[in-house]
């Protein structure tokens, strides 16, 4: 093995060694902030993706997904330290986004459909739920009306993954505003059912013309 190919692993080793303080350093920090916010819920969806556009947008020869599934990864783990038993409800169809998103940090409760995942929500047996992601599934929209103080406040991945089908996050709150972000509504139709309304914006006060009078907010997430 030439001196050249030593001097280069070594360097390589320097810089693992680096990052891994400095993502300890970074859990650390996150801990203060909890700490300073008296326990408000650690998972913000919005600001993580305004950080991961941030970065994805800065000089880089890292592709935005693999850049985002590094991040991600680090922000789960962030989430399970901070609360050491959060759960997810997971849609069957979900399973793999769940898996993408929380990585060897989920823990999962098995659901067959949309209502076992509101279900364990509503009863706070589960932190969060995870569904497919879709914007034309009346059972999506009626679960979740049925279930007023449940809403989705996250889709992903935040960029696309060929091998993962996306998914809503769900939880008892909204994200914060991300700067770039989409409002669900759901909008009665002329045969009683519902439709998945998407509108451009962070709607959390008011309901955009668009909608109509008799539409309910679903949620918001971070695009």
């Amino acid at each position: 093995m030439s001196d050249k190919l030593h001097e280069l692993r070594d360097a390589i080793d320097q810089i693992d060694a680096e990052i891994l303080q400095l993502i300890a350093h970074r859990m650390t920090l996150s801990d203060e902030v909890i700490a300073a916010k008296n326990g408000e819920a650690a998972f913000r969806p919005g600001r993580e993706a305004a950080l991961v556009r941030r970065l994805a947008a800065m000089d880089s020869d890292m592709a935005p997904a693999v850049l985002l599934g590094i991040w991600r990864q680090i922000m789960a783990a962030s989430l399970t330290r901070q609360n050491k038993d959060v759960t997810f409800a997971v849609h069957q169809a979900a399973l793999p986004a769940a898996i993408w998103h929380m990585g060897s940090a989920l823990t999962a409760r098995h659901c067959d459909d949309f209502d076992a995942v509101l279900a364990l929500l509503d009863t706070a047996r589960c932190r969060y739920g995870l569904v497919p992601a879709t914007t034309d599934d009346t059972a999506l929209a009626q679960a979740i009306c049925a279930t007023p103080k449940i809403y989705i406040m996250a889709r992903t991945p935040l960029f696309p993954i060929p091998t993962v089908t996306p998914a809503y996050i769900l939880a008892d709150y909204l994200p914060d505003e991300s700067g770039d972000d989409i409002s669900l509504f759901a909008v009665p139709r002329a045969d009683d059912g519902l439709q998945i309304v998407a509108v451009d914006g962070y709607f959390d006060d008011h309901l955009p013309e668009a909608c109509g009078p008799a539409a309910r907010l679903l949620g918001i997430y971070a695009r």
